[in-house]
């Protein structure tokens, strides 16, 4: 009896380091930011009075990648900005400082679909009219519209309205905390004539207010000159998804939403073509007094 209450105890302690264990791995992949580095330029520092003078994979490259606590993920991708013998993508991963063989892994996965794709032998295609093929055009288009018709009005009942706020209002915090926060464009910018050229400064004016202290861009006004360095980098979460995602998936009126746009428009149902309503029931809506449509179900 006392092996056997010594072997539960053992498996105990098993599984509850596995728990923690799990559940530290969930907590450092969901609050431990991943962060993000790009920049990108263009290599002009003469100009030209042609404004096709450039070679983009030499004078034209961008450089991105994402690290993962402390750089125990990594993964970085290159484009442009090398040799001729060099290719135009050059991507690169490691995890625990130890380099991930991609193209070797990409190479293999595309061999086994080539082996396991199956030859489907040729269908005869039965050839359609020019009236048929109009016929399913407008068909197609009439659907569509009903369906854009529909989605529209059930935006516009009450439940409708509230989810929409509440989606837009998540959506745009989760892109707030997904922006860059820091971020630079500097460089010269020459459009080949003094007028066109005299413009980036009224643009940089205009733009003042969003881009003070980030951007600063000088001009050439005889040359195009396209002499351009930007780069920008912040941090995303995993966890701002997650809540955003669940604050939605919990709300009654986005579930209300989504069956009532799954049902779609309401068929027609006389002879004539004409119909009653986009999916608003299958009578016509009667108000209610006050000249405003009733409420969806």
């Amino acid at each position: 009896m006392a092996v056997f209450l010594t072997v539960l105890k053992v498996l105990g302690i098993v599984l509850l380091v596995l728990l923690a264990f799990l559940l530290i791995i969930m907590l450092l992949v969901l609050f431990v930011p991943f962060r993000y580095f790009f920049s990108g330029g263009v290599n002009d520092p003469e100009g030209s009075t042609e404004i096709l003078h450039l070679d983009p994979k030499k004078d034209i490259s961008m450089e991105g990648n994402v690290r993962w606590l402390l750089g125990l993920l990594y993964a970085g991708a290159v484009v442009g900005g090398g040799d001729e013998q060099d290719p135009l993508v050059r991507i690169e991963a490691r995890f625990l400082g130890r380099k991930i063989p991609l193209d070797k892994i990409l190479e293999r996965k595309e061999k086994e679909k080539e082996e396991e794709k199956p030859k489907e032998p040729e269908k005869a295609e039965e050839k359609k009219t020019l009236d048929e093929k109009i016929e399913a055009v407008l068909q197609r288009i009439e659907k569509i519209s009903r369906r854009i018709e529909d989605a529209l009005y059930v935006l516009q009942t009450e439940y409708g309205m509230r989810a929409k706020e509440l989606i837009l209002k998540r959506i745009l915090y989760m892109i707030e905390k997904t922006l860059p926060s820091e971020w630079g464009l500097t460089g010269v910018l020459g459009l080949g004539d003094p007028a066109r050229s005299a413009q980036v400064f009224a643009v940089q004016g205009y733009l003042y207010p969003v881009t003070a202290g980030h951007v600063s861009i000088g001009t050439d006004y005889e040359l195009y000159r396209f002499d351009l360095q930007g780069a920008a980098r912040g941090k995303i979460r995993l966890f701002t998804f997650v809540y955003g995602g669940i604050r939605i998936l919990l709300c009654r009126d986005v579930w209300r939403l989504i069956r009532r746009l799954r049902r779609g428009p309401a068929p027609v149902r006389n002879g004539n073509g004409h119909r009653y309503g986009s999916g608003r029931g299958n009578s016509k809506p009667k108000g209610n007094g006050n000249g405003s449509n009733p409420a969806v179900t």
